[in-house]
């Protein structure tokens, strides 16, 4: 990993994001943040939003856009990663009701390829972010399959990428260290948050928890283009990304 790969995802500092967006990404590029991932825009243009990084001497690496408007208006987020200069397109996140039935979850594997075709076709790269549920065994399939074996098996590799949460996989109860020497070719980004001891297993700043980040990097192959510093959870969100980025440059190369 280099310096010049670590980006943050805006999520981890939404509450003030909420108030202040402009002044959140000029506190960002203080505190060295040189690039972001963005999850919403809150009230600011997208064109206003990429004027503001150019003078800050930062970059929209990529955005978490719902999956809902993926399937209702692609060519709008399509437009919108575009103005922003995004390289990355990724669904973040899947309700409830669709995680269950293999079903659903082949329908979507179906979407994706589709979307990720229309992405590719415009320059952008097409992705989906994990959290743990992805990892459970869905009924009545054999082996023990789960949700992400199924987008892993059923979706084009040349259009549909994974954007691996570490922390989320080994909440899951994978070998998240495996699984990123396995699938490494489809795994461009990886997001970065560290695990804290049983039983809470909180998620804290990098390099304040358990996992083995010099494994990871190392398995990484030089083929991961991102390092993203997303915390879900946190009393003191600029502190703890400042203490994210600190870390991570201390292990950089």
């Amino acid at each position: 990993m280099r310096a010049d790969q670590i980006a943050l995802q805006l999520y981890t500092v939404r509450d003030r994001t909420a108030t202040d967006f402009l002044g959140t990404l000029r506190a960002l590029a203080a505190t060295g943040y040189t690039a972001v991932e963005f999850a919403g825009y809150g009230d600011v243009p997208v064109a206003e939003m990429r004027s503001t990084l150019d003078e800050l001497g930062m970059r929209a690496i990529s955005a978490h856009v719902p999956y809902d408007r993926f399937d209702r208006e692609i060519d709008a987020v399509i437009e919108e990663l575009q103005t922003l200069g995004c390289s990355y397109a990724i669904v973040p996140y899947i309700g409830e009701e669709m995680r269950g039935d293999a079903a659903i979850v082949r329908r979507m594997a179906e979407n994706f390829n589709v979307w990720g075709e229309r992405c590719r076709a415009a320059s952008l790269t097409f992705g989906y972010h994990n959290h743990d549920f992805e990892f459970r065994p869905i009924e009545g399939e054999p082996g023990g399959k789960t949700m992400y074996d199924i987008l892993l098996a059923e979706t084009d590799p040349a259009s549909v990428t994974m954007e691996l949460d570490i922390y989320w996989v080994l909440r899951g109860g994978e070998d998240a260290l495996a699984l990123l020497k396995r699938e490494i070719n489809r795994i461009p980004i990886i997001h970065m948050k560290d695990l804290g001891p049983a039983p809470d297993h909180a998620d804290l700043p990098v390099g304040a928890g358990t996992i083995d980040w010099a494994a990871i990097f190392a398995a990484g192959e030089d083929k991961i283009e991102w390092f993203i510093v997303e915390q879900d959870h946190s009393t003191d969100a600029m502190a703890d990304v400042a203490a994210s980025l600190r870390a991570m440059e201390s292990m950089a190369s």
